[in-house]
Order: structure tokens, then sequence, then C-alpha cells
């Protein structure tokens, strides 16, 4: 990974600033689980600053991929723009957004209200809406899913969960029925945020062209996971969210529910 000094050094590159910039004007941000984010003040405007980590490529993240879709969604509104990408992609500065991290404005994820549900729920539905012109490769996740396999045989090779691997990948290998559409693919609260134009989107760097349940599976089971309410009221919360996307397909979208734990769990297991 890049020192946040080295990248410090290509300022006059960005067309932000005039001058060099100094200590007090960067601060390291938190939350991140996989890159580093800082955000940085200059006088044009207040950006972020984000270091690619040095797992980027082992776990299939294609940043082409990302900053193609980034640019096409910063254009209607979903997210912050793009300012400046180094040419080998290992950093990115994008605009800073005032608001508040909507997992941080809950007591608990399942808490979330009516309103704010059918507000996320909507804007999913409208990013799976806009009409897709770029060349984009096709979601796998039996590929994907390789990707962390690979980490995780690289750490340990005699790890009892590899024997799993050949079943599990020929079991999660087919997608729910259905056409595929451009999809955020880690749209959990943490990347939601409240601003004064309305709900933003972060971290797009596992977009792609996909199914749109798996989008819808990801964001419940995000919430699910950070929450201690009841199996009842998870239910009822998911039935939710169902009836306002509009699945009437119940089988697809077990499916998808069951992919996206899969990949989940991969992740969490291959960054651990």
């Amino acid at each position: 990974m890049l020192n946040l000094s080295d990248v410090l050094d290509d300022w006059p590159l960005w067309g932000l600033t005039t001058k060099p910039i100094h200590a007090d004007q960067v601060k390291r941000l938190s939350g991140g689980l996989t890159n580093q984010c800082y955000q940085l003040s200059l006088d044009s405007g207040e950006y972020i600053i984000r270091i690619s980590a040095k797992n980027t490529r082992a776990l299939g993240i294609n940043r082409l991929v990302e900053k193609s879709i980034h640019q096409l969604v910063a254009s209607l509104q979903f997210t912050s723009s793009l300012r400046y990408c180094s040419d080998d992609d290992s950093y990115w500065i994008r605009d800073y957004i005032f608001g508040e991290v909507v997992s941080e404005s809950l007591a608990d994820a399942a808490s979330i209200s009516d309103s704010l549900l059918t507000y996320m729920v909507e804007q999913l539905k409208a990013l799976h809406q806009i009409p897709v012109e770029l060349s984009l490769p096709e979601v796998d996740i039996s590929k994907t899913a390789e990707s962390y396999w690979q980490i995780i045989a690289a750490k340990d090779p005699d790890d009892e969960l590899l024997k799993m691997k050949p079943l599990m990948q020929v079991a999660m290998s087919e997608p729910p029925a259905g056409g595929f559409c451009l999809c955020h693919l880690d749209p959990v609260l943490a990347n939601w945020l409240y601003t004064a134009e309305g709900l933003q989107l972060l971290d797009w760097e596992y977009a792609g062209f996909a199914h749109p349940l798996w989008d819808l599976a990801a964001f419940y089971q995000g919430i699910k996971e950070n929450s201690k309410a009841t199996d009842k009221a998870l239910q009822n919360l998911e039935d939710k969210i169902l009836t306002l996307y509009g699945v009437e397909d119940l089988v697809a979208w077990r499916r998808a529910c069951v992919q996206m734990e899969y990949l989940s769990s991969l992740w969490y297991r291959a960054q651990a």
C-alpha cells in the first residue's frame, strides 16, 4: 500500500491546489475495512483520498470497472464526483460528502423507519433501472468466490473450510432467474449517507453488472447482521423490503440470499 506522504507529493498533478499540503490539512478516517481513507481540506474544497489496499487484486476488485461505474452514477447524483485517479489506480480523490452515516444514526439496524426503508429500496430500484451503455463483465458468484478461496488457501492450506470448496462452488454457480443490471453489491447501512440533497451511496468498488436481487439481499443481510431484533421483527422487515421492491419470485430471492451469505462469509474469512 502507498504511503500517504507519497500520495501528497503528487499534489501538483491534481489541479486542486497551488501549494504543498501540510499535515493539518489531512485527517485519517475510520470505518473502512479494506482501503485507507483520509479527509483532505483545501482552499478549493473538502475531498477524500482513498488509497487502495494491497490485496485489491487478490480480492478480485477491478478498479477500471469501478471507475466507469462511479463516474456514471456520480453524474446521476447517486454519489460524489471523482477529482483525480492515479495512473495505476492506486489512489483516488473524490469530493467529500457532508452528511451522517445511516448506520450511525440508528440505535439498532432493524429500527429503520418505514419512510427511510422505502427511500433506500427506491434508490436501489432506480439504480437497477439505469440504462447501461458501458461494456461491463457480468458478475459471476463462483469467480468472485474463487478469489476469496485462494486467499484463504494461501493463509492456511490445511484450513478445514477448503474441503467444502468444490461442493459450494458448484452449488453457488447458478444465478437467480431474471436479467442483470447495474448493481452496487455492498449497499449496507454503513455505505449510505444522509446529505442535504438526500441519500447517497458510498464505496462502489464491488459494483458491477449483476442480478438486482443480490443487491437487495446484501442490503437486507447488512441490516440483519447488525441487529438484535427478534426473528419475527426481521421477518416483517424482510417482507416489507420484498413488497417495496416488488419481488414475487421467492425462489430467486432465497437463492440470492444464500449466494450473498456465501460471498460475505468467505470475504470476512479472507480478510481475517
